[in-house]
Formats: C-alpha cells, sequence, structure tokens
C-alpha cells in the first residue's frame, strides 16, 4: 500500500551479525539490502559488547519460500519482536539494572527484564494518537488507506497501554508526544519526560545560501505529512507567484505524484544524502505541514543549515513562532499559503529566521542531547550516569 513503509527484513541484523559478515566479505557481489548492512554499525563500542541476530530475516525467507504466508503488518512487526525477544532472553541480562527500550518493541523481553529486577525506559518516539489521527484523515489520492486500519490501531494502543504499564521512564522527544500520553495513559502520565533528540547531520561549516522563492518539503509517508494540504498551497500560490516553487523530496508513490491536486509540486524523488544537504543549503524555506511526528528530524536538519522553516506544532519541532520560521495550524492550506507567502516577500524576517536558526545549532547537536539525556536519566533513576 502507497502508506506502508518498506518491510526491514534484515531488522535485527548489523554489521555484526552472521549476514552482516558475509555482506562485508563479499562486498559488491552481495545484494544491495545486504550491502547496507556494512553501514549498520555501532561506534564506540567493543565488539564483543554487541548481540545481533538473522533470526527474523531467515524466519521470514523460510516462510516466503516455504510457507508463502503473509503477514499483515502488525502480525509481522510482532512476529519479528516475538523472535528477538526470545533471543535476548537466551542472551540474558548480564550486569545490567537499566533496559531501554523503543515504544512497544520487544515487550516480551521488557517483560523478562524487570522480572529480573531491571528498570526499564521506553523511548516514546511517537505520538500514541497517530494511528487515530490518520483514521480521521480524508484522503484525497483514493488508494486504500491499509496503513492505518481501526483493527491495527486497537492492537497497537493495546501494546501501547502494555508498554507504559512497564515502562519507569516514558522518554518523549516533544511536546507533541508528551500530549498524545496523557490523552490515552493518564494513569502514567508521571513517568514522562520530554527530552527532545539531537541531529547527526553535519554541513562542516556551510551555510544555506538561499534561491529565493524555492521551497522545500522532505518525507515519505506523504499523506501523514500532509502533502495534500501543501498541494493546494502550492496552487493557490501559483496563481499569486508563478516564481515561488514547491519541491518535493522522498519516494512518493505514483498515486499521489501524478494525482491532479499536485499538479503544482515538483516531485524531486528519493534524495542522497549529500543532494539533501545541497537542498537544505539552497532552499528559501523548508515546509513541513504534518499531522502528527515525534520530533521531525528533517525539520533539525533544515534549522541546522540555517534554513527557516514553517511547521505544525505537531511536527514536535522546539521552534518558536517567528524565530526559526512561522508555525502554522495543520489542515490549513490557507495558512500555509500565507505563510509561505511572508516569508518569501518579507526578506527581512527570512534573513532573521535564518540567523536564528544558526543561533540555536548547539541546542541540536548529539552532545547536546547526550546532556539532555544523562541528566535527565540521572534525575528519574536517581543514578550516577
Amino acid at each position: 500500500p502507497p502508506l506502508q513503509p518498506p518491510p526491514p527484513e534484515m531488522l535485527n541484523s548489523s554489521s555484526e551479525s552472521f549476514l552482516g559478515k558475509i555482506s562485508t566479505f563479499f562486498g559488491k557481489f552481495v545484494s544491495l539490502s545486504l550491502r547496507r548492512l556494512t553501514q549498520r554499525k555501532i561506534t564506540g563500542v567493543p565488539g564483543n559488547k554487541i548481540r545481533s541476530s538473522d533470526t527474523s530475516a531467515f524466519h521470514e525467507l523460510f516462510n516466503a519460500v516455504v510457507k508463502r504466508r503473509h503477514l499483515t503488518e502488525i502480525e509481522l512487526f510482532l512476529e519479528r519482536h516475538r523472535l528477538l525477544s526470545e533471543k535476548m532472553k537466551q542472551w540474558g541480562i548480564g550486569d545490567a539494572n537499566v533496559i531501554y527500550s523503543m515504544y512497544y518493541e520487544n515487550l516480551d523481553f521488557l517483560e523478562f527484564a524487570r522480572s529480573k529486577g531491571c528498570k526499564s525506559i521506553v523511548d516514546v518516539y511517537a505520538n500514541p494518537l497517530m494511528d487515530e489521527i490518520m483514521l480521521k484523515e480524508e484522503n484525497p489520492f483514493g488508494f486504500s488507506n491499509e496503513f492505518y486500519d481501526s483493527n491495527v490501531a486497537k492492537k497497537k494502543l493495546s501494546l501501547w497501554q502494555r508498554t507504559a504499564t512497564l515502562a519507569d521512564i516514558l522518554l518523549c522527544p516533544s511536546e507533541w508526544v508528551a500530549e498524545g500520553v496523557r490523552k490515552v495513559s493518564p494513569e502514567n502520565a508521571h513517568k514522562i519526560s520530554v527530552v527532545p533528540y539531537g541531529c547527526s547531520i553535519n554541513y562542516s561549516g556551510t551555510v544555506n545560501q538561499p534561491k529565493p522563492g524555492k521551497v522545500l518539503f522532505a518525507g515519505n509517508n506523504a499523506l501523514l505529512k500532509g502533502i495534500h494540504y501543501l498541494a493546494n498551497a502550492a496552487t493557490e500560490l501559483r496563481s499569486i507567484d508563478k516564481d515561488i516553487e514547491i519541491q518535493v523530496a522522498g519516494l512518493i508513490p505514483d498515486t499521489i505524484t501524478s494525482h491532479p491536486i499536485c499538479k503544482d509540486l515538483s516531485f524531486l524523488g528519493k534524495l542522497s544524502s549529500d543532494q539533501m544537504k545541497e537542498r537544505f543549503l539552497t532552499s528559501d524555506i523548508f515546509v513541513l505541514p504534518t499531522l502528527s511526528e515525534g520530533f521531525a528530524g528533517v525539520v533539525a536538519e533544515a534549522i541546522c543549515a540555517g534554513c527557516p522553516v514553517i511547521v505544525t506544532r505537531e511536527a514536535g519541532s522546539p521552534v518558536i513562532h517567528e524565530r526559526e520560521g512561522l508555525i502554522v495550524p495543520s489542515r490549513d492550506s490557507n495558512a500555509l499559503s500565507r505563510a509561505i507567502l511572508r516569508i518569501v516577500k518579507d526578506r527581512k524576517l527570512r534573513e532573521a529566521c535564518a540567523r536564528n536558526c544558526i543561533e540555536q545549532i548547539p541546542f541540536y547537536t548529539e552532545s547536546s542531547w547526550s546532556e539532555r539525556l544523562t541528566q535527565t536519566l540521572s534525575n528519574r533513576l536517581c543514578v550516577k550516569c
């Protein structure tokens, strides 16, 4: 389906796993998916302390070839994490007393670790209300919205409730995520700590040199990120100023790129990391009218390039209105087009926002994120990190 992300067949594999070592040895003679494993490394940690498993990859290959079994997105997710949990139980917890997990992944192992006396930290990287939001969203493109299904949403919500109960700390990257946690699980609201993520992108001292009127949008899950509202805004802007061009980077399905409402968007396709850097460094504005993010990394990447942004509060970005750019209501194409036009036409405002973006770069560094995270965990767990 257009909204379903590509399945991460090598979910638990890495450069240290059997498949990873095979791909490293044979290099360019293996498939692209295997070659990607050579880049999946943890730096700064000795290899003998890293555990990874190819179990789910082999299991899925067996099912595909022998059983030809089709699993839904949520069934596949649960099976992958059940297999990895079993593997992690075999590895054991060693002398660990804290487990750090992501959302509702590997819940069987989380329960196992808690039975051994471990505390648990869960990184809530998305708003638990996201499925509910998307189930209510109008889809103008006509494709089946299978990625957001009411039955799947109920299953995910039950997984979330189990997660929130097991966790000692619920780390939220933004107030938007924390708001969702409070709504769906108010009894666990006391576990929340808001710790914004960092940004690993490095521009090597290069700063944005804008091409006036060039507006950039980036993201693969286009409906979630509000591309239909951006498309309407682009059409409105085209009638006002034909020099304003809205460019879309990302793997966008043909059902969207060929749709009549997107006629005034310029689709760039999927860009490499270097190509994305170039776009951030030359765009006049970066725009993300998303309906829900945990912490929009692309917004942080734009800010670190010195490129002003226009976002919704649902982007989960610590942007302040008229500082790094503008905040607009979600689902409001008119407000979005007015905001774009305002920054494009008001060059003093645009320059001020660009300077403010540069001033905010230290906040987004990985070292700053590390300090925020370390301090929060130290305070909440009452330990010295």
